[in-house]
């Protein structure tokens, strides 16, 4: 006679014929999440994706002699873009450091990526232009009018003008990124810079 006690062995049965409809529940369940953007499986990028992204020429991103700066060029770049004003101190400086390391070790890739300094309240002062061409050279510094950017970036979970981010726009002038620092110590900035790279690699295929 079998020792298999018969109501232990309607239960292994029930479980058993239950897994597949486990399995079925939790996919659906997940599907939907993912649709609604609740969880994200389809991107490895470590920066933030800004949905939809921003196009910056409707923003008429202008240089320091008033023409406009243009995109979708046969030499346009890659931007990081850091957002300030007439100066930057503090958080925002620490970003134009974390573009021009993470610019570096890009290495061969270098020259297609382009530094910005985008001014939001008129022009930069005389003390951060001398500091921009003393210790950030290769940085260009554009001017947009404040209102308008901040329209146009309304829709994300962060200040717009932060100083803890930069942007990533692509070479047809679309701002499609940005990564934020959850602090300025050096290895909060270290692990983010990481990141940049690594995303950018992967752009610049």
């Amino acid at each position: 006679m079998s020792d298999v006690n018969p109501g232990t062995s309607k239960k292994q049965v029930a479980l058993i014929l239950a897994i597949p409809v486990l399995v079925v529940v939790l996919s659906s369940i997940l599907f939907l999440m993912a649709k609604e953007n609740v969880i994200n499986f389809g991107t490895v990028n470590r920066g933030t994706l800004i949905r939809p992204p921003v196009p910056l020429p409707e923003l008429q991103l202008s240089r320091n002699d008033g023409s406009e700066f243009m995109f979708d060029l046969p030499d346009s770049r890659w931007l990081f873009v850091v957002v300030g004003g007439t100066d930057c101190r503090g958080a925002c400086e620490k970003m134009l450091y974390l573009t021009r390391q993470t610019h570096i070790a890009l290495g061969k890739k270098t020259n297609r990526v382009e530094r910005v300094y985008l001014a939001l309240d008129g022009t930069v002062s005389p003390s951060l232009r001398d500091f921009l061409e003393r210790e950030h050279e290769d940085m260009t510094i554009l001017y947009a009018p404040a209102s308008p950017f901040l329209k146009a970036f309304e829709h994300l979970e962060i200040n717009p003008r932060d100083p803890r981010a930069f942007y990533v726009v692509d070479p047809l002038g679309w701002a499609m990124m940005y990564y934020r620092a959850a602090n300025t110590d050096q290895l909060e900035l270290a692990a983010l810079g990481k990141d940049v790279l690594k995303d950018m690699k992967r752009l610049l295929k």
